[in-house]
């Protein structure tokens, strides 16, 4: 899978992090969008357009996620492994009612077949309450220091 499909996805995370909220309509789609991640994660490209619709379509979570995707952009170095979420924490945040689904774990990002980003993107938009999810995940906090800093 491509880092950009995967910046893609961080960005989402990310934005989700800091939006107030989403519509039911809006997590229906990040579910759906979780699902054909997950199922398929070979034919992403054919599904994203669709999720970049959603969060076009609300204005807020847009603001983030460009903001967040011209962070990765930006990057000239390769995202340290240690500032994404572990699955334990994954596991921390979301409800014990839902089932993470895991893919293979590659220790870092910079290998085009990791699913690392995958895995956390798919456990965080398939739970009930993804903005809550994504608020409790510590590491993304970290992240977006580190990308602030790695733009100034």
């Amino acid at each position: 899978m491509p880092l950009v499909v995967n910046k893609t996805l961080l960005a989402l995370v990310l934005a989700l992090k800091d939006v107030e909220d989403v519509s039911e309509a809006e997590q229906d789609a990040f579910r759906d969008a979780a699902d054909q991640l997950q199922l398929d994660p070979d034919s992403w490209e054919d599904h994203e357009a669709d999720l970049l619709r959603v969060i076009q379509a609300n204005l807020r979570l847009n603001q983030l996620y460009q903001t967040a995707k011209s962070q990765l952009d930006a990057l000239s170095s390769q995202i340290p492994s240690t500032l994404l979420p572990t699955q334990a924490e994954l596991e921390q945040a979301i409800p014990t009612n839902q089932t993470p689904a895991t893919r293979g774990f590659a220790p870092v990002i910079e290998d085009d077949d990791s699913h690392e980003i995958n895995n956390m993107v798919i456990n965080v938009l398939t739970t009930p309450k993804p903005l809550e999810t994504a608020k409790k995940l510590s590491r993304l906090e970290q992240f977006q220091q580190f990308l602030k800093g790695n733009r100034e």
